[in-house]
């Protein structure tokens, strides 16, 4: 019943949970605020979508066999190994990219090997698509 008294009825759809097990990979960064943000905005964009994600670390994502790692919160030589060691065992690898660091040391590199980039902007879209065509935008910032 609302404030007046009349009957009413709440729907709420709720979409099935896949079984594709979906793995943030853990670095120091993930202490940073603006990091938890944003793991935070994207891991609730997945659920909507019907996937879960948990942090992990590498050898959690080979080991426990996870289906999707997403990178991005460090980006140096150790990261872009570790990234290549995943496409070795056909893992699905996403990158997050919240900040225009293109052109920064091994950033370019790490988002040409990735199989798609989250990005947080239609305006950081553009700059990633000339270095990986395979883009999808969860807000997380807006750009002039």
């Amino acid at each position: 019943m609302n404030s007046y008294g009349t009957p009413s009825i709440g729907i709420r759809a709720i979409k099935p949970v896949s079984n594709l097990k979906i793995g943030w990979i853990s670095s120091t960064c993930l202490d940073a605020a603006q990091t938890r943000i944003r793991v935070l905005n994207v891991d609730r964009v997945l659920r909507s979508w019907g996937y879960k994600s948990k942090i992990v670390n590498y050898p959690e994502i080979i080991n426990q066999n996870y289906d999707i790692a997403i990178v991005g919160k460090a980006f140096d030589h150790d990261n872009f190994l570790n990234i290549k060691m995943l496409k070795q065992y056909q893992k699905t690898v996403f990158c997050d990219l919240c900040e225009d660091i293109c052109g920064w040391l091994y950033v370019d590199e790490i988002l040409k090997i990735c199989d798609r980039i989250i990005v947080c902007s239609d305006e950081l879209e553009k700059k990633v698509k000339e270095i990986n065509p395979r883009t999808v935008v969860i807000e997380d910032a807006w750009e002039t």
